[in-house]
């Protein structure tokens, strides 16, 4: 088979799991089939009631074909709930008693019974199976990455990091985590008193930004889709060794002091704009640059690097950056290209 065509047809295997096997794979210590809130959306069934949990439960005691579930194999072998989340969740909750029925309409003899109290249709709920299609490790993780994301494309649609945080967990996952709970970064664009509340993973992609950016001053991987080249950041550092972590840890720390220290509360902000607000294109270029030097160049050089980055954000060239398609490779370089003599003299 062409190398072309490997890189575009997914490797797995279908099994049908009895759901007595399933649940004992959920709850062994560790699991082996891992329905991870972390990455999966919250359990949504039980938002009015269990009368959708109750259906489904129903369903499957009249035999009622199941959709299958996607399963995505960790290095380890551990599968990955990819789709079918609030299935298997439900399952597994009737399974333990945590919801009696609830709305039955074929079998209303049950009506209000947990499933220790199903006497003879308990056997026949534990040997009942769902299709599960298992993608074997051996995918690469691009499309991995495909197939989850369009699973995902219902109602409620995963967003690129939700995705990113579920097929790259590791150390560096679990840093973006940590980072992204800092003051600033949970605040940003948020306009004080409001109630909005950042989600998504937005802050996580937020500090991954950094650190994809810094790792690539010249960006020569980034071929202007932000998307990709934030991918195979967390694809290639996803294990990075705890060394590296501290390292990463420290330059976005310092970073972020470095351009409080300058820009106080008024940092990432265009203040030459009427009507001022934080923005990630200034995020991104005071990361970068202002974040990297020395922490006592910055204390002693303060003002005149704040007076710089005003003269750059009225400059005409600048703005016209702005005007489309922000994340071009032309757009960053450029942005980077006026900003680097002004700072340079502000520090000189």
């Amino acid at each position: 088979m062409p190398e072309e065509a490997e890189n575009k047809t997914l490797d797995l295997y279908p099994i049908d799991y009895p759901f007595e096997t399933l649940v004992s794979r959920i709850t062994s210590n560790p699991p082996k089939t891992v329905l991870n809130p972390e990455f999966q959306r919250k359990y949504k069934w039980d938002k009015e009631g269990w009368g959708r949990a109750s259906k489904f439960i129903e369903s499957c005691l009249m035999r009622i074909p199941l959709p299958s579930c996607y399963f995505a194999e960790d290095e380890n072998r551990k599968q990955l709930v990819i789709d079918g989340v609030q299935r298997l969740t439900t399952i597994a909750k009737f399974f333990n008693d945590e919801f009696a029925l609830e709305g039955m309409t074929t079998f209303k003899d049950l009506e209000g019974k947990k499933f220790s109290e199903l006497g003879d249709l308990q056997a026949e709920l534990e040997s009942t199976t769902i299709r599960c299609i298992v993608l074997r490790k051996e995918n690469p993780k691009k499309l991995i990455r495909e197939i989850f994301a369009r699973l995902n494309q219902g109602a409620v649609q995963l967003s690129d990091q939700e995705i990113r945080h579920a097929i790259y967990p590791g150390r560096l996952d679990e840093l973006l985590i940590e980072l992204a709970a800092t003051q600033e970064i949970i605040q940003f664009g948020i306009v004080e008193g409001s109630d909005k509340v950042r989600n998504d993973r937005e802050p996580d992609e937020q500090v991954l930004r950094f650190f994809a950016f810094t790792d690539d001053l010249e960006l020569t991987s980034y071929d202007g889709v932000l998307k990709d080249f934030l991918h195979d950041y967390m694809e290639l550092h996803a294990e990075a060794d705890e060394q590296t972590i501290v390292q990463l840890r420290n330059r976005f720390q310092t970073a972020l002091h470095n351009c409080k220290l300058i820009f106080e509360e008024n940092v990432f902000l265009d203040t030459t704009r009427d009507r001022p607000k934080q923005g990630m294109v200034h995020y991104d270029l005071l990361m970068a640059t202002v974040g990297l030097l020395d922490s006592q160049t910055v204390e002693n050089k303060k003002i005149e690097i704040k007076n710089a980055y005003d003269q750059l954000c009225a400059s005409d060239e600048f703005r016209r950056t702005l005007s489309s398609g922000l994340q071009k490779k032309s757009s960053i370089l450029r942005r980077r290209n006026l900003w680097r003599p002004l700072l340079d003299a502000a520090i000189s």
